[in-house]
């Protein structure tokens, strides 16, 4: 495939992730949505499911990576492999993304969270969506794996958006203001700034090279849309979930 036709052809998935499903979407995500409606308790059970995503997120590239070094396509390897290592501290002093995160949560909001999400246990939703996003990541054709990466560092931005959207309303419902400067304000400012688009261009040019056939071309798409799909399900029914949480006494102020 050409570089034109592979680029109108990703800039269709991307399209199709906004017009198609609502995960990325901040109009139709449900919990997106309902912000406003939520207490603080529910706003942490949310973010703190949520932070099982970035705990993961190593392992699932790390899956399509090897895959990848096995068969031959190079820069896809090279690719992950790079963004694997942004993950885990290269250009954050050996800080992981997931622990900026987690850290950042504490620091602005309360120092038990740190513990309690690092040892949280993965809801019904949370639990099906790690084990549907491994299951693609594992799939045996290549292709499809490496679309399922795609989908995950295409819609990283937008998620991010709508993440960020409710730590604002958290710290604003427990602190009086949004997120202030710290930790926690840079983990954002990075990953929406350099660090995911940077990862979602390099996946992109890398996998020109070797989706080159219908077949490839299909199997990517397919990837890509089922972890979309995957994702979909997640935000639905963690929404629900969070809606139906009932608060937990920390001090008063999980109402």
């Amino acid at each position: 495939m050409d570089s034109d036709d592979w680029k109108t052809f990703t800039t269709k998935l991307k399209t199709a992730m906004n017009d198609e499903y609502l995960a990325v979407n901040r109009e139709k995500n449900p919990f997106a949505k309902n912000l406003n409606e939520l207490s603080a308790a529910q706003l942490t059970y949310a973010l703190g499911q949520y932070t099982i995503f970035p705990k993961n997120i190593v392992s699932f590239l790390s899956s399509v990576r090897d895959s990848a070094r096995v068969t031959g396509w190079t820069e896809v390897d090279n690719e992950l492999t790079r963004n694997i290592g942004e993950e885990l501290g290269t250009e954050t002093a050996g800080t992981t993304h997931y622990n900026m995160l987690v850290t950042g949560l504490a620091e602005g909001i309360d120092s038990l969270l740190e513990r309690n999400f690092r040892e949280l246990a993965a809801s019904p939703a949370t639990q099906a969506f790690v084990d549907g996003i491994r299951s693609n990541t594992l799939d045996s054709r290549l292709a499809y794996a490496v679309g399922t990466a795609y989908a995950l560092e295409s819609s990283a931005v937008p998620e991010l958006v709508i993440v960020q959207d409710a730590v604002n309303q958290l710290f604003k419902k427990v602190t009086g203001k949004p997120m202030q400067e710290g930790k926690l304000r840079e983990f954002f400012r990075r990953h929406l700034d350099v660090w995911e688009p940077g990862h979602e261009d390099g996946l992109r040019n890398a996998s020109a090279n070797y989706i080159t056939s219908g077949q490839s071309k299909q199997e990517f798409e397919e990837g890509f849309r089922n972890t979309m799909a995957t994702m979909d399900a997640w935000w639905t029914c963690l929404y629900e979930e969070t809606i139906n949480h009932i608060s937990i006494d920390n001090g008063g102020w999980l109402q």
